[in-house]
């Protein structure tokens, strides 16, 4: 299947505003501390392990081939008597990361991972979840949802937790953290080391001494840390994140959403991340970014960074196929018009495999799906 490239030019006379690379050192993060409440929930809850998550799934991803360019696999959600995660409104999928980005191997404990956050669509207040995908079997793959909470102490002391109430468009996933975008303040932080089985109930944190509920999800994942975004002129929106190993030292990539007519431009963001610590690299608390560019590119959905080419996703409308755009920055930009399906989100790279990864988030078409990121010349 062939796709069109268009050049950066034509690019540039659909947009608004001049690409270019902008002061670095305004873009910066605050580090807080570890979240204490945290080890008074590991003395009242059972922890469990990715894997120990994994072993529990509950639902199937059936495989499903996609009309995407260079296509390698691809999978759905559960669609059955009794539940529903292809049609549902009230969950949509956003963020991609995979145990490629956890670890270098691309095998955490054991398994080949795939993590995709969704947004609560209610109203109700559930915030965010994530599917945990266990692909590790040859062409099966089976998931479980847990829900991501903020712990903190109730007006007694004691620790209990609440939902959190972002739009999570996008994942990132290092080591035994989970990174997660908050769009109007940076980044959110989760440890999977400290995954908690709580009891099965529609209350939300501490209902008892013995009793924590999730909003009748099994498994949660506590936020350990966050880092807040410094104030500036133009506020960015953090609307998207990814890894990029091939960088030294290892860094990620943020970026910005953004609809026809928002000014400024959307911009990418980098800073640099301790594979030692799982933690952004900071001074006195404070993570700046190492490289910041300002692009012409409206409905970015998600990017990621290889070798200093980027791979950008592109929305067009929920009956309209989505674009692949590549970049290296200070050259021209090639669009692979409707390489993806319509409503393509975030993206996430696999070394191991050469596997682009994304997700699409309209009920009814919802599938994620891995396409070949060397046949984008």
């Amino acid at each position: 299947m062939g796709f069109k490239k268009i050049s950066v030019f034509t690019l540039l006379l659909s947009s608004f505003a001049s690409a270019a690379q902008l002061d670095a050192s305004q873009f910066k993060l605050t580090e807080s501390g570890y979240n204490a409440n945290i080890a008074k929930l590991d003395a009242i809850l059972p922890i469990v392990t990715v894997s120990g998550v994994l072993a529990a799934t509950n639902h199937a991803n059936p495989t499903k081939t996609v009309a995407a360019s260079n296509f390698l696999r691809g999978y759905t959600w559960e669609d059955v008597t009794g539940y529903d995660d292809v049609n549902t409104e009230k969950w949509y999928p956003q963020g991609i990361t995979t145990s490629a980005d956890a670890l270098d191997t691309g095998i955490y404990e054991n398994k080949k991972v795939i993590l995709i956050d969704w947004y609560d669509n209610t109203g109700l207040g559930k915030g965010v979840r994530v599917s945990f995908i266990d692909r590790t079997a040859s062409g099966a793959a089976a998931y479980r949802n847990a829900l991501l909470v903020e712990p903190f102490a109730d007006a007694s002391g004691n620790p209990s937790f609440r939902a959190v109430k972002v739009h999570g468009g996008g994942l990132m996933w290092y080591g035994n953290s989970l990174f997660l975008v908050d769009t109007n303040n940076g980044i959110r932080v989760f440890d999977l080391d400290h995954i908690y089985k709580v009891s099965i109930g529609e209350g939300i944190g501490r209902i008892s001494s013995t009793v924590y509920e999730a909003f009748s999800y099994a498994f949660v994942i506590p936020q350990s840390r966050s880092y807040k975004a410094s104030a500036l002129a133009a506020p960015m929106r953090w609307s998207f994140i990814s890894l990029d190993r091939t960088t030294t030292p290892d860094s990620i990539v943020v970026g910005e959403y953004a609809a026809d007519g928002t000014v400024p431009a959307p911009r990418f963001v980098r800073f640099s991340i301790d594979y030692t610590t799982r933690r952004l690299f900071t001074t006195s608390a404070v993570a700046t970014a190492t490289w910041a560019y300002q692009v012409d590119i409206l409905r970015m959905q998600g990017a990621t960074s290889i070798n200093g080419k980027f791979f950008i996703s592109r929305s067009n409308g929920s009956g309209t196929k989505g674009d692949l755009i590549t970049w290296v920055p200070g050259n021209t930009a090639k669009i692979y018009t409707g390489a993806f399906t319509p409503g393509c989100e975030d993206l996430s790279y696999n070394h191991n495999a050469d596997e682009l990864w994304t997700l699409t988030e309209h009920p009814g078409h919802r599938t994620f799906f891995a396409v070949k990121a060397a046949s984008f010349a």
